[in-house]
């Protein structure tokens, strides 16, 4: 079945892998006829960046001339015009127009677009001879026919396009009202897991502690002092996320504080051994004898299981015992592939004592897959064994032993602490179809931030690695004309410190004191000159822009270009924000921050209250306002600043929503998530082991029982209320300041 293609432990070849990704034509219609302008722009760039290789250039942010490309060849270079718009002809006239008069000498141009244009050869030839230009007309057909040529052209279509076509995956609740019922208010895992971070303030540092300890003795098992064998921190760490893939970014920075906790300093709570010696650790006897009690007893439970359902298989049909065996494997892999595929209802079930609590839906699915992965049988004994399996689930399902229920209880308490962890791959795809529908205005603190991070190394670039995922996730990161001065004004700032304050002392300057600078870029300078990766203050700063326009004030336009371009941002002029934003309102806001003194002059102070109103209009404008999503709301201000937040309680009532979002909410919950494919295999290499039993006893039984109770409470709620709660409960954890995240992006920086 095409549901559990995952499941296959295939190598795949490199042609392969794109045959896996194949897009149909069907979905490729839908999407480039629903595409609307930038995303398909965005698209196309990406598309033909694949498609004509390194000599395609795109043209980011405000395009000179009119043109979206350029293709650079040794004998002529080809404009590129891009749109979704239907009137070719008048635009292709106006197109070329536009390139001369802004001084561009035109004579190729490829017109590409999203609608089909019909007798293209017949249109390109008289446009050709009438523009006096060589055009090439690029239409949906000539696109569709190469969507699948490779990974670049299927990815640009996945980035951009691929969120067109998700509403086939949802339920229509009505055929008249056109309003849609999403999946993810169908299953409870995004409703449970958002309420449960809400109420989680805190974190969950002590549950990823006592995971880490756990695997890190897991790691050790096959250690041995007497003869010799021992693992340094790097083999632990390689054996933990060889197995538990998906749990890398949840643990890395936590193994080697772990590690120090259970070594101990005293023999009595010394969990593992420290040889200083060889540099490695090893479990000691002690502590092995502990961990051998505890698998004997969940090895046990697993055995009498089996036991059990082979019993139970027996009284169903008449054969050896190798048969009752293989039905019993079965099942117990059938119950490994409803938590896979439906476990927090399954964890439910298992646990409710409200006898109208319905099984998990999957288990005819999850049947099917097993009978076709784990045996041979076909036809008629295909059908009996299906007919037995059934039997032996219905029976496990309503009429369980003791030890059964033991058994299944100890799996969903093990499931739930993954689900806490969010290693559940509905709660990833929710986070995931949320990110693709962001469009977030960057805050100054984040763009200053990843500027100073220009030469760290790659895994400590927080802002810059942010930026990046979140590009790749399929988030819209704007830069607003605001933004952009406020950044411009700091980058100047910093330069007339440096000129008035370090200059004539640099080479006296000890780093007690550069550290205590409040300016980012001189700390970040003075790091990397340090380490010998920049020469001069000079040569440091045309890293990001020219020394001497910085000097003279007129560098703003050249440090837009290159943040656009660096970090895949869409520039957002001050007129488009000003087109949705009452102009009363926002002199007013401004007024009130210079009043306030949250701003230095009437300048930022207007840029800042322009973002503040942009983020409410361009809302309205999106008709996010108008009609209720289980993502929440889309747009939003991105920053950790939070001056300004004194002065807007007023317009944040009348709104009845706030504004900014915390950088955080996206480094952890779409960033740093763990890919859905690691966590099935993580599942694959947990449920099916007494170590997926052992898993379980490492969770807190007031967590267990308040998670599944959240799941009741879903039980309770018609769609409507549902949609309608996420939405808030999401909106609320992009707001909250006073939740404890793992990761945090440090950019406090004006």
């Amino acid at each position: 079945m095409a549901a559990y293609n995952h499941t296959n432990n295939i190598t795949f070849t490199f042609r392969d892998h794109i045959m896996s990704q194949y897009i149909s034509h069907d979905l490729m219609d839908i999407a480039l006829d629903k595409a609307e302008g930038f995303p398909f722009e965005a698209f196309a760039q990406d598309f033909f960046s694949a498609v004509d290789g390194r000599n395609f250039v795109p043209f980011g942010g405000v395009h000179d001339g009119g043109a979206d490309g350029l293709l650079a060849t040794e004998k002529t270079n080809a404009f590129y015009q891009i749109t979704v718009q239907s009137n070719h002809r008048d635009k292709i006239r106006k197109t070329v127009k536009r390139l001369r008069d802004f001084g561009r000498t035109v004579t190729r141009l490829v017109y590409v677009t999203s609608q089909t244009v019909p007798h293209i050869d017949k249109e390109e030839d008289d446009l050709s001879e009438e523009l006096d230009i060589n055009l090439r007309i690029r239409d949906r057909k000539y696109i569709m026919s190469h969507m699948n040529d490779s990974i670049g052209t299927i990815n640009a279509f996945k980035n951009h396009l691929k969120r067109y076509t998700d509403f086939l995956l949802d339920i229509k609740t009505s055929h008249d009202d056109g309003y849609i019922t999403s999946r993810h208010v169908k299953d409870p895992s995004a409703f449970v897991f958002l309420q449960h971070e809400i109420n989680n303030q805190s974190g969950n540092k002590k549950l990823i502690h006592s995971l880490a300890d756990t695997l890190i003795l897991w790691s050790l098992s096959d250690t041995d002092p007497d003869q010799g064998i021992l693992m340094t921190e790097s083999e632990i760490r390689a054996k933990i996320f060889e197995h538990f893939s998906w749990a890398e970014n949840v643990l890395k920075s936590h193994i080697k504080p772990r590690l120090e906790f259970l070594k101990g300093d005293t023999k009595d709570n010394r969990q593992i051994r420290w040889h200083k010696k060889d540099k490695s650790y090893c479990l000691p006897h002690e502590t092995r004898e502990v961990i051998a009690l505890e698998s004997a007893s969940d090895e046990s439970l697993k055995i009498k299981v089996k036991d059990e359902l082979q019993l139970s298989a027996s009284e169903l049909f008449d054969a050896d015992g190798e048969e009752y065996a293989l039905l019993a494997n079965c099942a117990l892999e059938v119950v490994n592939q409803i938590f896979e595929n439906q476990g927090l209802l399954f964890s439910h079930f298992i646990n409710s004592s409200n006898s109208q609590s319905a099984a998990p839906l999957v288990v005819s699915d999850c049947i099917d897959m097993v009978l076709a992965t784990h045996t041979k049988k076909t036809g008629e004994e295909l059908e009996n064994y299906r007919e037995y399996l059934e039997s032996l689930m219905r029976r496990v399902f309503y009429h369980s032993t003791p030890t059964q229920r033991a058994f299944l209880t100890n799996l969903s308490r093990t499931y739930v602490l993954l689900f806490s962890l969010q290693a559940e791959p509905k709660i990833v795809e929710y986070f995931n179809n949320m990110s693709s529908e962001f469009k977030l205005f960057l805050g100054g603190d984040i763009l200053v931030k990843a500027i100073s991070e220009r030469y760290l190394e790659s895994e400590n670039q927080a802002a810059r690695n942010l930026l990046k995922i979140a590009s790749q996730s399929g988030v819209q990161l704007c830069l607003s004309e605001c933004v952009l001065q406020e950044v411009y004004t700091h980058l100047g700032a910093t330069y007339w410190e440096f000129h008035n304050h370090f200059r004539t002392l640099e080479q006296y300057i000890k780093p007690e004191l550069y550290r205590n600078s409040d300016k980012i870029l001189i700390r970040s300078y003075f790091y990397a000159k340090n380490e010998g990766k920049v020469r001069s203050w000079r040569n440091y700063i045309e890293q990001f822009v020219t020394f001497d326009k910085l000097e003279r004030d007129t560098g703003r336009e050249e440090i837009r270009r290159y943040l656009v371009s660096e970090f895949k941002l869409k520039f957002i002029p001050n007129k488009e924000l000003e087109s949705v934003t009452n102009a009363d309102n926002v002199r007013l806001l401004a007024d009130k921050l210079l009043e306030a003194g949250s701003k230095d002059n009437q300048h930022l102070a207007y840029n800042t209250s322009l973002q503040v109103h942009g983020v409410y209009g361009m809302r309205a404008k999106n008709k996010e306002v108008s009609s209720v999503s289980e993502l929440g709301y889309k747009t939003w201000w991105m920053t950790n600043q939070t001056r300004v937040l004194k002065a807007t309680t007023d317009i944040v009532e009348s709104e009845h929503s706030e504004y900014i979002m915390r950088p955080e909410f996206l480094l952890n919950f779409i960033a740093l998530a763990p890919d859905c494919n690691k966590i099935r295999d993580g599942f694959k290499n947990i449920f099916p082991t007494t170590f997926g039993v052992q898993l379980g006893h490492r969770l807190e039984t007031k967590v267990f029982h308040d998670v599944l109770e959240q799941v009741n409470q879903w039980h309770d709620f018609e769609d409507g209320r549902i949609t309608a709660l996420m939405s808030d409960m999401c909106d609320t954890l992009k707001t909250n300041r006073l939740k404890r995240y793992e990761h945090q992006v440090d950019s406090r920086l004006f």
